[in-house]
């Protein structure tokens, strides 16, 4: 059977470009990872750059962010079957971003921390203990974004145990 060529759509150029963020997602292998590593590198910079939006008196503007990324990275998934040819093709990373940004909602950025974030999302993110598989199932873009929310805040809730601990421990020697 032979492929017909779809018209040149800017909607669709603006998918491509966006859900691969620029193109990065068309790596050969572990384009996801290299999604998280490059969001991981993203939110170091902006923490170098602009260190009160990682302040508690400025978190509204970190879980609007949130939401934002969250949104626009079902905006540019949906249609993916479209667009890619699949329902959820490995060059959809920008899924990544916004499950990456929610693993640093409220933790203190550092090397550590940012090591840390990255790990415990990729293993939530290869992983997928419920409820992240069953996000999956949801329709389209949704569905591609909110198992990769999902595994952010899995990664979020245990750096922040991990971090409770390792000051509790601290605290009593």
């Amino acid at each position: 059977m032979e492929k017909t060529k779809k018209p040149f759509s800017i909607a669709n150029f603006f998918r491509r470009t966006g859900a691969s963020m620029m193109y990065l997602g068309y790596f050969p292998f572990a384009s996801g990872t290299l999604g998280s590593a490059v969001t991981v590198l993203g939110v170091w910079y902006v923490h170098q750059k602009f260190p009160f939006f990682f302040d508690i008196q400025h978190i509204l503007w970190y879980w609007g962010a949130i939401f934002l990324v969250t949104a626009i990275s079902i905006i540019l998934s949906t249609k993916s079957k479209d667009v890619f040819g699949r329902d959820d093709p490995p060059q959809v990373i920008i899924d990544e971003l916004a499950g990456q940004f929610i693993t640093f909602f409220l933790i203190p950025i550092s090397i550590y921390t940012l090591i840390a974030g990255f790990l415990l999302f990729r293993f939530f993110d290869i992983v997928k203990p419920f409820p992240v598989y069953k996000m999956e199932d949801m329709d389209d873009g949704v569905g591609i974004t909110m198992d990769d929310v999902a595994a952010g805040v899995y990664a979020n809730i245990s750096l922040l145990l991990i971090l409770a601990v390792y000051h509790w421990i601290k605290a009593h020697l």
